[in-house]
């Protein structure tokens, strides 16, 4: 089977257009459809159905798409592996970051890195961390940013630094007075927090479980700046990461404690994969600005993942 055909199938499942995925390859749209034709006779079964809008695979092209990705991304990485052989990097990096990221300090990694390696491209994508963990088991990324994952079975995280998660309150919060509050204590307030899907929610979920706390849960939302935006014009409060919460302005940040609730920041890799020369690289540069960073300094830089 040719690699040609497996690189046809894989823009028209992504793009679910004959025309657009046609574009994307650069050929006309009458040879790639005759082309997938072709591949379908050689599996012996229909791979999309035709629609007069929209093009979706069928049971058997939903059961082929995991196999031809993972063939193509072996392909790539192979590829990848000779060039840095012969001395370059090159080739694309592919990677999932916090969707706090824009407000972190690893902006400037990744553009004193593209200056420094104008050969390789990013592509890097804000994501949460299920579908971080999704997209490196299934070999769709080479690294991500997050916090630690629970599924050491497939995935390696290198530790950067923990983040200690915070009470937020607005400034003219009548509720909390004092610069610290026990963790018990936060039953007493009513809570803006994300929404379950996210894995932040469900580390406070556990936490609080562990505990036996039934915290007062008055509203969720799925993005961390419209929560901080509801506690900043109101008497809720919500609990975030430290670093989440920065010099915004009208905002109080309240040390909670016996014990204060921490996650730990990390690169994550999928287990036993191929790990390219960029991908290293940047993942040796993100270490190295944490470790030039004193801890303190570190969690403002972060602006957490909340993911």
């Amino acid at each position: 089977m040719e690699i040609r055909l497996l690189r046809y199938f894989a823009a028209v499942a992504e793009t679910r257009s004959f025309t657009r995925a046609a574009e994307t390859l650069g050929i006309s749209q009458p040879t790639l459809s005759h082309q997938i034709r072709k591949l379908e006779s050689d599996l012996g079964t229909m791979l999309f159905e035709r629609g007069a809008r929209n093009v979706t695979l069928t049971s058997a092209g939903a059961t082929f798409k995991p196999f031809c990705d993972r063939t193509l991304q072996e392909m790539d990485s192979g590829v990848l592996a000779i060039s840095e052989l012969q001395g370059l990097m090159r080739g694309t990096l592919r990677m999932a970051v916090f969707h706090s990221f824009s407000n972190s300090g690893l902006g400037p990694v990744f553009a004193r890195f593209a200056l420094l390696h104008p050969g390789v491209k990013i592509e890097a994508r804000l994501l949460s961390r299920v579908e971080m963990e999704r997209q490196l088991i299934a070999g769709g990324l080479d690294l991500a940013i997050a916090y630690v994952s629970e599924d050491t079975e497939h995935i390696v995280a290198e530790k950067l630094f923990d983040e200690e998660l915070v009470l937020v309150v607005g400034a003219r919060n009548p509720l909390v007075t004092g610069p610290k509050l026990p963790m018990r204590r936060l039953v007493d307030f009513p809570l803006v927090l994300l929404t379950p899907e996210f894995a932040a929610r469900q580390f406070l979920e556990r936490y609080f479980a562990s505990r036996r706390l039934q915290p007062k849960v008055t509203i969720e939302m799925n993005a961390v700046d419209p929560i901080l935006a509801v506690v900043r014009n109101s008497d809720l409060a919500t609990v975030v990461s430290e670093g989440a919460v920065g010099a915004a302005e009208g905002m109080r940040v309240v040390r909670l404690f016996d014990p204060a609730p921490r996650r730990a920041l990390a690169v994550l890799w999928r287990r036993g994969s191929y790990r390219s020369a960029a991908a290293l690289r940047l993942a040796e540069m993100i270490r190295a600005t944490y470790r030039r960073t004193p801890k303190a300094t570190a969690r403002r830089r972060s602006r957490a993942a909340l993911q």
